[in-house]
């Protein structure tokens, strides 16, 4: 009798599966990256395959989910992707509470379905990529919150693969 079976990789490493997504979540999506001051905003393309910063909201100024409303219309978003800011042992703080404070606020204007990623690192990738680009540092600073919001949205699709394989 022969066996089809492949001996174990002892390399792999075993895949935890990513936590089910809200009702009618699909591409194209909208991420966010919400901080105290400001709201970074990426999009994807309707096929998941690239991300791209768009555009930063001051979020003091009340009006900005009226104002993410209108970006999200101007680009077909279906779904929302909020960056939720870990500490580093993955427990939640104060700035945790304060992005689910940000959607809250959001989700009185919109109705869109919303989910988080865990953003940990994502500032700081998404500095290394500006700096890589040969930006100065007033540079990097213009565009830091969306440049994270788009790492934060290519880790989401990296995480939830058949979101793209719906679409091809």
């Amino acid at each position: 009798m022969q066996n089809n079976q492949q001996p174990a990789d002892p390399l792999t490493v075993a895949r935890v599966p990513a936590p089910s997504l809200p009702a009618g979540f699909t591409l194209p999506l909208i991420s966010l990256d919400i901080g105290m001051k400001r709201i970074g905003v990426a999009v994807c393309d309707r096929f998941g395959i690239s991300c791209r910063g768009v555009t930063c909201l001051m979020r003091r100024d009340i009006g900005w989910p009226k104002q993410l409303a209108k970006v999200i219309s101007e680009y077909g978003a279906k779904s929302l992707v909020a960056g939720l800011p870990k500490n580093m042992d993955g427990s939640e703080g104060v700035q945790a509470a304060d992005a689910r404070k940000g959607v809250k606020e959001l989700q009185k204007v919109i109705t869109l379905p919303v989910t988080f990623q865990d953003e940990r690192l994502s500032t700081w990738t998404a500095k290394e990529r500006l700096y890589a680009q040969g930006l100065n540092e007033k540079k990097v600073k213009e565009r830091l919150d969306q440049t994270a919001a788009a790492v934060i949205l290519e880790d989401f699709l990296a995480t939830y693969p058949h979101l793209m394989e719906k679409k091809l």
